[in-house]
């Protein structure tokens, strides 16, 4: 009887899963999203698409890998130079299109990247009008290196 309790119980949350997907983070192992939820995506041909999911935008790759991205002007943070922004732990880092992390998320700020070249702060904090206090700005390049 325990057994037969069990098993229903895993084929009613099955179940209950695929008719009415869901995303949140503790339901993102490994960075990829379910098959159920998969299903809904339309990608238009593309490979990587920016998506909104409770007020936070990813970009979600048609195998169901996901990372999460900066909002810049409403709008899921786009790919410059071909990396775009993530924050993990309050820290900036640099993710490519295929969603790897290239560059870890050690950042304070990070400008996105134009001809090879990104701006970084490290120690800046963010103040009560939006703008950006204190730190050390430096320039970067695509392997994280500070130049002149």
């Amino acid at each position: 009887m325990k057994y037969l309790l069990l098993t229903l119980s895993i084929l009613f949350f099955i179940a209950c899963s695929k008719t009415n997907p869901t995303l949140s983070k503790k339901n993102i192992p490994n960075n990829y999203v379910s098959r159920a939820f998969l299903k809904n995506i339309n990608f238009h041909g593309q490979e990587v698409i920016p998506i909104k999911i409770k007020n936070r935008f990813y970009y979600i790759r048609q195998d169901g890998k996901i990372m999460e991205t900066l909002v810049f002007d409403g709008k899921a943070d786009e790919f410059s130079d071909g990396l775009a922004r993530t924050k993990v732990n309050g820290k900036i880092g640099f993710f490519n299109r295929n969603l790897e992390i290239v560059l870890k998320p050690v950042y304070d700020f990070a400008f996105p990247f134009h001809n090879g070249i990104a701006e970084i702060c490290m120690g800046c904090k963010e103040s009560n009008d939006g703008l950006l206090d204190g730190g050390k700005w430096e320039k970067i390049n695509r392997e994280g290196l500070i130049i002149q």
